[in-house]
């Protein structure tokens, strides 16, 4: 009965459309329901994005303002950043944010935390704010201030560079050639004083020096007379029977065997010594004359001045307030060019070969007469009655007497051709000038090294030192925390004085197309070197070259041993990098001696030209540089400015300069960042390398689901969700980064 009535139920046809219809819409609210919380869970993950994102740049609101003020540089500061970022994050997200209103979306902060991604210290990241800073302001001053005012100097400084350094090295090589002409010619007279002095010329007797001493016994001369005798003796001995003259005659055949001997000895050592001395003289001109073809090969190279040659021609903003007059290129050119009149020709080289073969020969002819007479000495001692035995013994004596007088007449005395060449090489008169000058400029250079060599040798205050250290240690902590440790402290070497005057001209103009090269690459805007020496000469202090008057005037070094502090030079110590007081000092005010005296030196060879001879033009150009060089440190230390140049109506500060020589030295660019770095950290309580200049926030976020979690959660395994679900709440982190 009861099945029957199960059946009735169960297959009755009233009600069929509402089941149908509660089917249905259970499916729609189930799809519904999920979607709803799917729409939730993305409007969640909207919210949680935006607020960490809002929260990293609040707290990236909160800058150092001391840093910003002092050095341009973004660097969080103040408030606890992770605080600012759970505040924000729960002022957008929290419980309190969504009470008040109907709240689809209630979202519950979990946890909200905030990490550092970059900081000040990186040099990557320090390099960017320091562009940033001086990208558009660098350019704008540099060329208005500094490189406006040289660039119309930039064909004269080129030109006399090229002038300097062609008659510098031809001076070199003038000098190197003089001196083994001079050797050449010592060994000439050194020849000639052979023949004079030889020990076979009184034997026969010839030469001045023999004639003059007087006397005929043991000479051939002397033999000459006796001869005559002794074959009538011999003649008078031949017919008797027992020889009455033969110890005479023995005597005279012993004397003849003798002198015979001590002539052949005499005049072989004669031949060698001589020989000697002349193919030594030939091998010293050789040498010479050589120099003398690479003397040719310097005059007429051409040069290359790259440095000088990228901004020639260039005009750039505020030139036409800097007027300058410098002296034409052609001018300085020539003053090049008159090096070609040191050289000597092809002709002079010839004729002076020519000499010194004609007295090789000179000297051969007399040993060759010598080697006659001896011949006809013993055939006229073979042969003592022949009518005519001493006849040729008398003309080969006259003949030896004939070959030393020419020989003397030709290289020995005041009229000689040796004493014409001396004459000719001596130059007297211009190297007499040149003698002067150059002692001058000798006085003049060491006094100019008085002010450098001053500060080389004064003594560190133990307290400055002790600071210089302290910026040593921040420097090399910040290299190893860019794992930069490896690389090198100084870009430069320590400051020394040149050897003299004319090294220490060429040095000054290699460092000025140095200069102009640096100054051609920041027009091109291709150098960051040049920002960050603006960026130094606008934020860091330098030693102001007033504190260095009294040492100039009076020697006082105590006051600048004070006044060397760390903090008064630290665009100087940036520059040059050397961990001691004086280093940086020393560097900085021996480029800045060396460009004055590129360009005083430039002035020099125009108001020397008249001269004439090119080594008393470059002599004197280089002793005007010095001295005018000079008195500009001394301009320097008096109102801190000195002027660019006579021909140009411009004056330029030490601090001028600086930012030149930071175009200078481009040097290994992560050693002049840890530099600057440790420069900043010095003057503050900072370690920029804990300085954050960019954050990445993270914000946990949880919201209820209404409907299916079961659902939610599939879809979540489904990889359609970033977070996951666990006991009916969708919990997701968002991550936000955001830097200065």
């Amino acid at each position: 009965m009861r099945r029957h009535a199960w059946r009735r139920l169960w297959f009755r046809n009233d009600g069929a459309v509402t089941l149908f219809a509660v089917v249905i819409l259970s499916s729609l609210l189930l799809f519904f329901g999920t979607l709803i919380d799917y729409a939730r869970i993305m409007s969640t993950g909207l919210m949680t994005e935006d607020a960490a994102r809002t929260g990293v740049r609040s707290a990236l609101s909160a800058y150092d303002s001391w840093l910003y003020e002092r050095y341009g540089l973004f660097g969080r500061g103040g408030t606890d950043g992770e605080s600012i970022f759970k505040e924000v994050v729960e002022g957008n997200l929290g419980e309190e944010a969504m009470d008040g209103g109907f709240g689809i979306v209630r979202t519950k902060v979990g946890e909200a935390s905030l990490h550092t991604s970059s900081v000040l210290g990186e040099h990557d990241v320090f390099a960017r704010q320091v562009l940033e800073e001086m990208k558009y302001k660098a350019p704008v001053d540099m060329t208005l201030e500094i490189v406006a005012k040289l660039l119309p100097l930039a064909d004269s400084l080129k030109q006399s560079g090229q002038a300097i350094d062609t008659l510098s090295e031809l001076r070199r090589l003038y000098e190197k050639r003089e001196t083994l002409l001079e050797e050449a010619l010592l060994l000439q007279e050194q020849g000639a004083e052979l023949i004079a002095a030889d020990e076979s010329l009184p034997l026969v007797p010839a030469g001045s020096a023999a004639l003059s001493a007087g006397g005929n016994s043991g000479t051939v001369s002397s033999l000459l007379e006796r001869f005559g005798e002794y074959a009538g003796r011999l003649s008078q001995d031949a017919g008797a029977e027992e020889p009455v003259y033969e110890d005479l005659t023995i005597a005279f055949e012993e004397e003849a065997s003798s002198l015979s001997q001590q002539l052949r000895s005499a005049s072989a050592k004669l031949e060698r010594r001589h020989a000697e001395k002349l193919s030594e003289a030939k091998r010293k001109v050789e040498q010479a004359e050589a120099v003398n073809e690479e003397m040719k090969r310097v005059s007429s190279k051409a040069e290359s001045s790259g440095g000088y040659d990228g901004v020639q021609g260039k005009k750039v903003p505020g030139m036409e307030n800097n007027p300058a007059s410098p002296p034409a290129g052609s001018e300085l050119a020539e003053i090049r060019k008159s090096g070609e009149q040191l050289l000597r020709s092809s002709a002079w080289w010839t004729a002076y070969r020519n000499e010194l073969n004609e007295q090789s020969i000179g000297g051969t002819s007399i040993v060759s007469e010598i080697e006659q007479l001896l011949s006809r000495l013993a055939q006229a001692m073979a042969t003592p009655q022949s009518p005519v035995a001493v006849q040729p013994l008398a003309l080969g004596a006259t003949e030896i007497q004939l070959a030393v007088q020419h020989y003397e007449t030709q290289y020995t005395g005041q009229t000689s051709l040796i004493a014409k060449r001396r004459t000719e090489l001596a130059n007297a008169d211009i190297k007499k000038q040149l003698k002067e000058q150059e002692d001058k400029t000798a006085t003049a250079w060491q006094d100019a090294g008085r002010l450098l060599n001053g500060l080389a040798g004064m003594r560190d205050l133990p307290e400055h030192r002790e600071l210089f250290q302290s910026v040593k240690k921040r420097n090399e902590d910040n290299r190893l925390f860019n794992r930069k440790s490896g690389g090198v402290e100084n870009e430069i070497d320590p400051w020394r004085q040149s050897r003299d005057a004319d090294e220490g001209a060429r040095r000054a103009y290699d460092r000025m197309e140095g200069l102009f090269a640096g100054m051609s690459e920041m027009l091109a805007g291709s150098r960051d070197m040049f920002y960050y020496g603006e960026y130094a000469a606008g934020r860091f202090s330098h030693f102001a070259p007033q504190q260095l008057l009294d040492l100039i005037e009076h020697g006082d070094v105590e006051g600048v041993a004070e006044s060397a502090s760390f903090h008064n030079q630290e665009m100087e110590y940036w520059l040059y990098g050397f961990h001691d007081p004086m280093g940086n000092l020393i560097a900085a005010y021996g480029e800045l001696f060396g460009a004055r005296l590129a360009v005083r030196t430039m002035e020099g060879l125009i108001a020397s030209r008249t001269l004439g001879h090119p080594l008393l033009v470059l002599s004197a150009a280089i002793l005007y540089g010095v001295e005018k060089a000079a008195e500009d440190m001394l301009e320097f230390a008096r109102k801190g400015t000195a002027p660019l140049s006579k021909y140009a109506k411009a004056e330029l500060s030490y601090l001028d300069y600086l930012r030149l020589f930071a175009l200078l030295h481009g040097g290994e660019e992560d050693a002049r960042l840890a530099r600057m770095i440790a420069v900043i950290e010095q003057n503050s309580d900072l370690i920029l390398s804990q300085v954050p200049t960019g954050v990445t926030g993270e914000a946990i976020v949880s919201v209820k689901l209404w409907f299916l979690p079961g659902a939610t959660k599939l879809m979540g395994k489904l990889g359609l969700l970033k977070g996951r679900v666990t006991n009916g709440e969708y919990r997701a982190a968002e991550t936000a980064g955001w830097s200065y």
